[in-house]
């Protein structure tokens, strides 16, 4: 069996991604066909989750493992088969691909279909809109420049003080910022 998801994003109203999976295929092969569609950087942290109807998170299915205690809980990707999780149409799950920043895609499971011999899995079957950008976390870190397609280009990260068009250019809320900024006199 195949299932065909839909990825849908908060963030880009026009963005649509259908991706489809043979059932025995693992979360790291979507987490990687995701990746490649969008052309993110497939090392950043990322995790599914499986979901209600109402879209709150039930299992975490993670990229990396983790500790004794925390592996007891989470499920990791690569040895995790998407049929093992997911049965019907209309299971819901969330993808957060920015950790850091609690980014996501919504995935529903839309379709269930009989394998294509003349395609290989996982594949995008369909695509619509701009993806949203993924923020480059080396680059901020290590002080290399952006490329041209992240939201942090217009905004520089060696002022001491950022103005309300820095934190624009980010995407930042200004709360955040203005209750840690000394007071001007």
């Amino acid at each position: 069996m195949v299932f065909k998801f839909r990825l849908i994003s908060n963030e880009q109203d026009d963005f649509i991604r259908d991706f489809e999976i043979l059932e025995n295929q693992t979360f790291l092969q979507l987490h990687e066909a995701i990746q490649d569609n969008l052309h993110f950087d497939k090392s950043q942290i990322a995790s599914f989750f499986t979901c209600n109807l109402q879209w709150e998170k039930e299992l975490e299915i993670t990229l990396f493992e983790l500790s004794e205690e925390e592996a007891a809980k989470v499920l990791v990707m690569d040895h995790t088969k998407i049929g093992d999780h997911l049965k019907d149409t209309h299971e819901k799950m969330i993808y957060v691909y920015d950790v850091f920043n609690e980014r996501l895609f919504f995935i529903e499971l839309v379709e269930i279909l009989d394998q294509d011999n003349a395609k290989t899995y996982p594949c995008c079957s369909f695509e619509q809109g701009q993806a949203p950008v993924q923020v480059n976390l080396d680059a901020i870190f290590n002080s290399q420049p952006q490329e041209e397609s992240t939201p942090l280009d217009q905004a520089s990260l060696d002022d001491e003080l950022f103005n309300d068009e820095d934190l624009d250019n980010l995407g930042l809320d200004h709360q955040i910022f203005d209750d840690s900024l000394p007071d001007e006199d």
